[in-house]
């Protein structure tokens, strides 16, 4: 009963991050508009392998060497820079065509994981103590908090993406594809200031 509890906490766990907004959403969005929701499957699927690449690293490595958070808010600066850059990127699409390339590559994807400072935190503060509670319960407790965790993360980010897509036919008759493109921009721009403040602040404490 009490390891039932534990994988439901979990699950629901992975349907708040997947609901979160952030980059990553931000990033499916994007696609979404300028190709479709299938199109948008793709970088879902990125997202998901390049998160549970480098959750499996925090996992099996960075958790036992306590590594201090101040490392992780210098990682959360470089990427608020890198997010800026994305958004100059996508300030500048103002249609979608034929001709449009798929814009978050698997690079850029992985980039975006490993400079979240955010990301880092949250999988050694929250997701990490229970991986190992649940690992203590049960055998192979790591391998199903990754499975059981990425599965809700890939349902709600999924059905989020699906939610969005219903309205760009919406969109693409308005004419207000370079809007929604500008707005995309700004929204990373403000979580790229959101992550530095939150970075400097800490590092001044």
């Amino acid at each position: 009963m009490k390891i039932s509890i534990q994988i439901i906490e979990i699950f629901l766990l992975g349907l708040i991050g997947g609901s979160v907004p952030g980059p990553m959403l931000t990033a499916v969005f994007t696609e979404v508009l300028g190709g479709g929701f299938k199109k948008s499957l793709k970088v879902i699927f990125r997202a998901l392998v390049a998160e549970t690449i480098v959750a499996s690293l925090i996992l099996l490595i960075i958790y036992s060497l306590h590594i201090p958070e101040l490392y992780f808010q210098i990682i959360s600066l470089a990427g608020a820079v890198y997010l800026i850059y994305l958004a100059t990127r996508i300030w500048k699409i103002n249609k979608v065509g034929g001709e449009n390339k798929e814009f978050f590559t698997f690079g850029r994807i992985m980039i975006l994981t490993l400079l979240n400072g955010g990301f880092w935190i949250f999988w050694l503060t929250v997701c990490v103590p229970r991986a190992f509670t649940l690992n203590e319960s049960i055998y192979g407790g790591l391998i199903i908090f990754m499975v059981v965790m990425e599965l809700g993360w890939l349902i709600m980010t999924g059905l989020l993406g699906f939610v969005f897509s219903r309205f760009r036919p919406l969109l693409l008759k308005k004419n207000l594809v370079s809007t929604v493109f500008k707005l995309f921009a700004l929204v990373l721009v403000f979580f790229a200031l959101k992550s530095a403040v939150e970075s400097i602040l800490f590092l001044i404490k």
